[in-house]
């Protein structure tokens, strides 16, 4: 092997070792702590309160004895447990998350906002309540818990990661939930199998999502619904119900040029004599002027009262809805148009005085 030979050999290997030790760093893998080392963290923070005789009590038999295939979710319940045996403000808290009919409001958390509070404490109550927060389809507020702590020092990464997923795709936050779907499929040990299958759909359903579409159509409904039956009909809301109001002008649009053939049809070019000629049916110089709703205050202004007066939100002339409608039924699945017209029936509904 000549001197070359050797110097390119070397500086390969020291590539490839570099390129190993770069994959080892990106790729941290979430694992749960043993449920010995859950244990003792959780014995040392009740220790360090001071507790009474009758809570050391508890606090033993709520650990004394452990399964033999003791999940990170059990040992995450048993956590919190503990601490709501230790802290009678930990205890009020999970009193009003385990309420059978809670408010619409979630529980205050402003004792996760105390002074010198342990991080085994602060991360893995967290997790329970972006947890809670995810079930009750809360899903902004779910968010805001999970950024506030890394799921690798979580008692139940998988379970941490899961939900956020859930959490991102219900609110069609496609990259960042790409990226924590990859993290918990690939990046996180024992991940139980429900959470694994549907995360694959999760992933499935972001990468197939396409803008401007009637899928996202449907799922920015759902979420303007979702957000309606919590009470939330702020500046979100409305921003979400002119999204798709904008969309489904597009895509009616698109509907009508295609239905007039694309620039053959009447009315798509100038008469015989070469000057443009007045437009007839129903095409208009300012088609995006005209999709705004009546009476609003500014372009792209709505005003909520005036559109409970008019007897419901998003609503399109008799005459419009009925050609749009076609067109969609003729392009998309039936039940497109039938979701859509459902969707409006409702919130007017929802928005009638």
């Amino acid at each position: 092997m000549t001197a070359v030979q050797r110097v390119f050999t070397v500086a390969c290997g020291f590539c490839i070792l570099l390129f190993a030790a770069a994959r080892g760093e990106a790729a941290e893998i979430h694992a749960a702590p043993a449920a010995d080392e859950v244990r003792a963290q959780a014995v040392r923070w009740v220790a360090a309160r001071r507790p009474s005789p009758d809570v050391i009590r508890a606090v033993g038999e709520l650990w004394s004895e452990l399964p033999a295939e003791v999940t990170p979710r059990q040992l995450l319940d048993r956590a919190i447990e503990t601490f709501a045996l230790a802290d009678p403000e930990t205890q009020r808290f999970l009193a009003e998350c385990r309420l059978r009919d809670p408010g619409l409001l979630p529980p205050q958390a402003g004792l996760l906002e105390r002074d010198g509070l342990d991080e085994f404490y602060t991360t893995n109550l967290r997790l329970f309540f972006a947890r809670h927060l995810a079930q009750r389809k809360m899903y902004d507020e779910a968010l805001e818990q999970f950024a506030a702590f890394d799921p690798a020092k979580s008692i139940d990464p998988a379970t941490a990661l899961f939900f956020q997923a859930v959490c991102e795709h219900q609110l069609l936050l496609k990259d960042e939930g790409l990226a924590t779907i990859r993290r918990l499929t690939s990046d996180t040990e024992a991940v139980p199998p429900s959470y694994s299958t549907v995360a694959t759909l999760m992933q499935y359903e972001l990468e197939a999502l396409r803008p401007k579409s009637l899928d996202e159509v449907s799922r920015l409904m759902q979420d303007v619904e979702r957000r309606l039956d919590l009470a939330r009909t702020g500046p979100e809301v409305q921003r979400k119900e002119e999204q798709i109001v904008a969309i489904l002008d597009e895509i009616i649009e698109k509907l009508e040029q295609q239905a007039g053939g694309g620039g053959g049809g009447s009315g798509s070019g100038p008469p015989s004599g070469g000057q443009p000629g007045p437009p007839s049916g129903n095409q208009s110089s300012s088609p995006a002027a005209q999709s705004g709703v009546g009476g609003a205050p500014a372009p792209g202004d709505v005003d909520p009262e005036s559109l409970r007066n008019q007897g419901g939100w998003g609503n399109l002339p008799e005459k419009e809805r009925e050609k749009a409608a076609s067109g969609i039924v003729e392009r998309y699945p039936g039940h497109y148009d039938a979701g859509i017209e459902n969707y409006f029936r409702k919130l007017a509904g929802q928005r009638a005085p």
